[in-house]
């Protein structure tokens, strides 16, 4: 495991990485349009509604040699076409289906509509879908209902919701959509909003496993502030991979686990279910600084032993987090005090402190280097959430979790190279997983993707139980 670690260590720093800066505003949706409208107090929204302003007039071969006004395009459909393949090169078996060799063959497509509604209002409709051939080329493998109904075929709504301007420093979101919150692009910490979906566990950054979720949102604009608040009606939980599938291996994990395992159980739509959250966002000269309340749903089950099912209940957060620009670094720091939070082993409710800092270095020619460390703090931690027992938690008192990252561009970023290590640990013994990328543009509209994933090993059941799930993966994107 050392080995692995070290090795994996090396690659990570020897490349460079790119910052995604996540930002509470609402961010320019109805960009690609030509034409501007002005407005007298700035807002994010005044962004998005760039290009559904004045006509221009348009030269013409009419015998009165008057100018015609071209006709504003309302609507806007556009999308990505994909095929993504990966092949497990260690042999492997859970449930008695062996998952090494060519384990993907999949085509996705996404699609997505803009629409003006009027000068201060807009509709967004997305949607994606799936097939997967490789579960009909491996026919004779006795795969599961679940397994099928989650990696075999996809449909569903993606970020759908109105958008628009209620005065000219209050706008308002209304569907479902993504808000990310924080400033870490690896680590979870603040950013509690929206569920994950963790099908296929280190194949894929943050920022791409979000699921959007329903809601009323409104921002109000003040000075250097964005001032949000959120009414999420819609509980909707983590996709996670299938029990006795490849990425959840849960008799290895859960001792005597239960054949079916236990049940996920997603909340009731209730007004106590109901969730909220606020959010104040302040940029600077230099620095941006952040503060949260929320009311939301856990990012983990918990296992109820009146009912022996897996639950998600609703946990406290009040947290901050702080980005500083100087020179060539950036440095970030979040901080997060969760309360109400549920664990297997034991029936008392826990608070839990979780704290990130980490810093970007951007002094090399088309290089970013990050590093980013967060432990999490368990308030009356009992012995047993530790130990393997009828209900085990497997978590230390204090968790600690690194990402390296480092991504390199070339050709005038036509070739991006990343890697990054992300593990567990205080002295990275728990396990986690490598992953190293290039994304080329082959041409315009056509992108190429291919990497390697290494899972590391670890003292925790779980890092040890996909351990051999290493693989490495290609896709081609179309996007239209």
């Amino acid at each position: 495991m050392q080995t692995k670690v070290l090795l994996s260590s090396l690659v990570a720093v020897s490349l460079a990485s790119t910052t995604i800066y996540a930002k509470d505003s609402i961010e320019d949706d109805l960009s690609g349009f030509e034409s501007e409208v002005v407005t007298t107090q700035p807002s994010s929204l005044d962004a998005d509604l760039a290009g559904f302003g004045d006509e221009e007039p348009q030269k013409t071969e009419s015998k009165d040699a008057r100018p015609k006004i071209e006709e504003e395009k309302k609507v806007t459909i556009s999308g990505d076409l994909a095929f993504k393949t990966s092949a497990g090169y260690l042999g492997h078996k859970v449930d008695g289906i062996e998952y090494s060799g060519v384990n993907q063959a999949q085509t996705s497509l996404f699609l997505e509509l803009n629409a003006k509604l009027s000068d201060n209002w807009k509709l967004k409709i997305s949607g994606d879908a799936f097939y997967d051939a490789i579960y009909d080329i491996h026919s004779t493998n006795n795969y599961s209902d679940d397994i099928l109904d989650a990696y075999k075929t996809q449909a569903r709504l993606d970020d759908t919701y109105v958008q628009g301007k209620i005065t000219s420093s209050l706008d308002a979101k209304i569907g479902r959509q993504i808000v990310v919150w924080g400033k870490s692009d690896s680590i979870r910490v603040t950013d509690v909003i929206n569920p994950l979906d963790n099908r296929t566990p280190a194949m894929t950054d943050i920022e791409d496993l979000r699921l959007s979720v329903g809601m009323a949102k409104f921002d109000y604009y003040v000075g250097a502030w964005n001032l949000s608040a959120m009414i999420i009606p819609e509980n909707r939980i983590m996709i996670e991979a299938p029990a006795r599938s490849e990425f959840f291996p849960v008799d290895e994990v859960f001792p005597s686990a239960p054949n079916p395992f236990l049940d996920l159980v997603a909340p009731a739509t209730s007004i106590e279910n109901t969730q909220y959250a606020f959010g104040a966002n302040g940029i600077f000269s230099g620095w941006d600084l952040s503060f949260y309340a929320a009311d939301v749903l856990d990012q983990k089950w918990h296992i109820n032993p009146a009912t022996m099912k897996r639950e998600v209940s609703k946990v406290q957060m009040l947290g901050s987090a702080i980005n500083i620009a100087t020179g060539s670094w950036l440095l970030k720091s979040e901080i997060a005090l969760l309360n109400s939070v549920k664990y297997n082993s034991t029936t008392d409710e826990k608070s839990r402190l979780d704290v990130l800092v980490g810093f970007d270095y951007m002094g090399i020619k088309d290089t970013t280097l990050s590093v980013e460390v967060a432990n999490r703090h368990i308030f009356d931690y009992e012995t047993q959430m530790s130990k393997v027992v009828a209900r085990p938690d497997y978590v230390d008192e204090d968790e600690v979790q690194t990402a390296v990252r480092a991504t390199r561009s070339f050709y005038n970023d036509t070739l991006i190279v990343t890697a990054l290590l992300s593990i567990s640990g205080s002295k990275w013994q728990n396990g986690g997983f490598a992953r190293v990328w290039m994304e080329y543009d082959v041409v315009d509209a056509v992108g190429l993707n291919i990497g390697i994933v290494d899972y590391i090993d670890g003292d925790k059941p779980f890092a040890g139980a996909i351990r051999d799930n290493d693989r490495i993966f290609a896709d081609i994107t179309f996007s239209f």
